[in-house]
């Protein structure tokens, strides 16, 4: 879910406060702007025409006809270009990222004496170029997504990501396919870079926690998340603390009761992105627990 490189130091030493989200701020624009230079200068794009070309398209704005052998029609398009940049609507200029990524670079090469072409720079190394310096742009900038595997998506806090990477260890167990399922569905309305839906994803992440309890523990012929908790505080054939189970009550009772989250709550509370970023790391922790408590009764469980 994140790059490979460390943050940058103003990334670090700001430490963990609220991201910036639905927006791209003028700082990030100008941030932009200055990657599309470098782009440029590196032959990584063949000129301003390419990028003010797709601005539009992406903006539906008026068709610009340009001329990459005429210097005042490359000009226009640099103009044209900044122009666009400072005018998208924030969602678009995430379109405009996943599209620099995806559809704009262009190999560089030659052809030598003997009639072979020679790649001086691959289109897949400029890709990972790209996605490691759009990567920089949005943590620099402290914007509440992420840009991985050519896609825009919400990043959330370091923790989070974390929890649901070992998460999905566990649930690639082949009976916790269920499980695995509605955990992913989860993440998806959570990333959602323009239409999070909080509510589902706080549904379909105790869903989760639900179907990879009912798969684990077979024995405990529960129908819901609440029966299962019932029989884990009550067997003898394992220990949870009652702490424990709690824990898993409160987040079954959020998902029954929590403002439009499941069986029409209304008075539970809301599903803010503080509150669902919360829950998911709390359900990922939960599935990785019935994991090992099934390890301790010799079920085997893989990793």
């Amino acid at each position: 879910m994140t790059s490979s490189s460390p943050p940058p130091f103003s990334a670090r030493a700001r430490g963990q406060h609220r991201q910036i989200d639905a927006d791209f701020p003028t700082s990030a624009r100008s941030g932009l702007l200055h990657l599309l230079f470098d782009l440029i200068e590196r032959r990584y794009l063949p000129d301003w025409t390419v990028v003010a070309r797709e601005l539009h398209r992406i903006g539906r704005f008026s068709v610009v006809e340009y001329s990459s052998s005429h210097v005042p029609s490359l000009k226009q398009a640099t103009v044209d270009a900044e122009s666009a940049l400072e005018s998208l609507a924030w969602e678009k200029l995430y379109d405009f990222c996943e599209r620099l990524h995806g559809h704009l670079p262009q190999e560089i090469g030659y052809e030598d004496n003997y009639g072979s072409y020679i790649v001086q720079v691959s289109r897949g190394d400029m890709q990972t170029y790209i996605a490691t310096e759009l990567q920089r742009l949005f943590l620099e900038e402290d914007l509440a997504y992420e840009f991985t595997e050519g896609t825009v998506r919400r990043r959330g806090r370091k923790h989070t990501v974390e929890q649901v990477a070992k998460s999905q260890v566990v649930l690639w167990d082949s009976r916790l396919l269920s499980a695995r399922k509605h955990f992913d569905k989860s993440l998806r309305f959570f990333r959602h870079p323009t239409r999070p839906d909080y509510e589902n994803a706080v549904k379909e992440a105790v869903c989760a926690v639900e179907a990879a309890g009912k798969a684990l523990f077979p024995m405990a012929k529960a129908s819901t998340l609440g029966d299962l908790v019932k029989w884990l505080g009550s067997t003898t054939e394992i220990s949870v603390p009652k702490a424990v189970c709690q824990t898993l009550n409160g987040v079954y009772a959020f998902r029954s009761g929590g403002d439009g989250v499941g069986h029409g709550g209304a008075n539970g509370g809301k599903a803010t992105l503080e509150v669902t970023e919360y829950l998911l790391a709390v359900c990922a922790s939960q599935i990785i627990y019935f994991a090992d408590l099934a390890n301790s009764m010799e079920v085997d469980v893989a990793f």
